[in-house]
């Protein structure tokens, strides 16, 4: 059953999928809608049709909705219950995940709880400190990225959220849901460095004191500071596994696809402060994402290898054009052979240094480290 799901995820990331209208029913008050947050990714739709943000296939194992018209894979409903078809093959039952309570609820200011926190894939909590990015100010955004567009379009959340808003936001959440076992907190990208990491350093002291856990579970994912000293600081908070995500492998590449990343913090830099950042955490705690399908298959595999040998656990999201993206439609999701062979290589490297991916099938939306972990795939 988990094969079968692992092969479906994995063509659902990169060919995408439609939905019947029958489908879409009860969106928005059962089921949970998209959150548009950060970015967007639906096309051929209006940005008012409410879309699924993930489905469920059997095992538990989440896979992100992104909707592309010309797909062949297509959520149909068939004597009450949803499917997902090829074309006229039944592959396999899929469900939507249930629309979180909190979201129902609002802060003291009178916020709704929807423009704070998110819920990413099954049970894990998921926070933009700032949601947005000062590189798109200055005209240097990483060109997968549509965190502007998406605020713009959708005017959907708080873009810079008061530190009151988010202990209330989690503490009702912590109250009313009944499965949080994960936490991830981005930190939006400033031009200025130390903010982004103080930022977080008071939200995740926040967040300490309302999880049910000795340590936080999960990620933060922020810019390093230039103060390197705040790399304690931010340890202090009980963090399990931080990450200053690089997003593609290769000096080169970096300069062309993060500009602003290179230009106010640096490929090298970056680099450096792993260094130092595991000299506190050690080895095997912090993690480093890339966006798959922008390197070539075997750049990736390369930067995956060094990450390891480093000490740092390499991760990656499947590409998807995001509208408003400098990349938009120009580069079109990995195969699923490449993304394949890719999490397979990921597999080997985690068990040759005793790493594990460190959300679970049911948080990784975007993602196949789980599924072939466990030989799944």
């Amino acid at each position: 059953m988990k094969s079968r799901s692992a092969r479906i995820k994995t063509e659902l990331l990169s060919y995408g999928l439609t939905f019947d209208q029958e489908s879409l029913a009860g969106l928005g008050s059962k089921f949970k809608e998209e959150h548009h947050g950060y970015d967007f990714s639906n096309w051929g739709v209006s940005k008012e049709l409410l879309l699924p943000s993930e489905l469920m296939l059997p095992g538990n194992i989440v896979v992100c909705v992104h909707n592309r018209p010309e797909s062949q894979f297509q959520v149909r409903m068939e004597d009450g219950k949803k499917f997902i078809f090829k074309g006229d093959e039944k592959l396999s039952k899929i469900s939507f995940l249930p629309r979180p309570k909190s979201w129902s609820e609002n802060t003291s200011d009178g916020t709704s709880l929807k423009k704070i926190i998110n819920f990413y894939g099954y049970d894990c909590i998921n926070l933009n400190i700032y949601s947005g990015c000062d590189f798109w100010n200055v005209g240097l955004p990483c060109h997968f990225c549509s965190v502007a567009p998406t605020q713009k379009a959708f005017k959907e959340v708080v873009v810079e959220k008061k530190i009151e808003q988010v202990r209330e936001a989690f503490e009702t959440a912590f109250k009313l849901e009944k499965d949080i076992n994960f936490v991830l907190t981005t930190g939006g990208s400033h031009l200025e460095a130390d903010i982004e990491v103080k930022d977080q350093i008071k939200v995740l002291s926040v967040i300490k004191e309302i999880v049910p856990w000795k340590k936080i579970k999960g990620n933060t994912a922020l810019m390093p500071p230039k103060d390197f000293s705040l790399i304690d600081k931010l340890y202090e908070t009980g963090i399990e596994h931080p990450s200053f995500n690089l997003e593609v492998w290769g000096k080169k590449n970096f300069q062309k696809t993060c500009p602003g990343k290179e230009k106010y913090r640096g490929y090298d830099y970056i680099l450096k402060a792993y260094k130092e950042a595991i000299k506190v955490f050690g080895n095997g705690a912090m993690w480093c994402n890339f966006v798959a399908g922008i390197n070539s298959l075997n750049e990736l595999k390369e930067g995956f290898t060094a990450m390891a040998e480093m000490g740092v656990i390499p991760g990656a999201n499947v590409f998807h054009a995001d509208i408003g993206a400098v990349l938009g439609t120009k580069l079109k999701s990995p195969t699923p052979e490449y993304i394949i062979d890719l999490f397979h290589h990921a597999s080997d490297l985690y068990h040759q240094y005793g790493y594990k991916p460190f959300f679970s099938e049911s948080v990784l939306r975007n993602s196949i480290a789980n599924e072939a972990y466990n030989g799944w795939i």
